[in-house]
């Protein structure tokens, strides 16, 4: 594993000729992994058990409410998800617009590049309020 030398190392707590002491600290030693290893291996099977009693009352709710299992569902989430960006492969990135603004077709007349769904508002230079009588500037217009 290393190449180390032992011997720079500091000496364990247990004498190296007392074997009861030695022979405790490995028996306590595998007792502590032997828990560690336990208790992570019953979060495991408890994960596992919780996801098959969910899966299995979502199943037996599908057969009474009529609407398929939310596992079905995801399923054919993720098949569609999967089959759809399979077919597209990989697409060309689009140049970057020479104007940032969301509404820069808009504004400068030209024409949309690709029709959307989003509707956006003009542009409108928005000026600070006045101060008033007291010399106050209000926070809210």
């Amino acid at each position: 594993m290393n190449d180390m030398p032992y011997r720079y190392l500091t000496p364990p707590a247990a004498a190296p000729g007392n074997a009861a002491e030695r022979f405790f600290g490995r028996l306590m030693s595998l007792m502590v992994w032997t828990l560690l290893a336990t208790m992570g291996v019953v979060f495991a099977l408890s994960l596992l058990v919780w996801l098959a009693v969910m899966v299995v009352t979502s199943l037996i709710a599908s057969v009474f409410t009529g609407r398929p299992a939310a596992v079905t569902v995801l399923w054919r989430r993720y098949r569609d998800m999967t089959r759809g960006l399979a077919r597209q492969g990989w697409r060309k990135a689009e140049p970057a617009s020479a104007t940032p603004r969301a509404d820069a077709n808009g504004f400068t007349g030209a024409a949309p590049t690709a029709p959307t769904a989003v509707q956006d508002v003009g542009w409108r230079e928005v000026k600070a309020p006045a101060p008033d009588a007291a010399g106050h500037t209000p926070s809210h217009p």
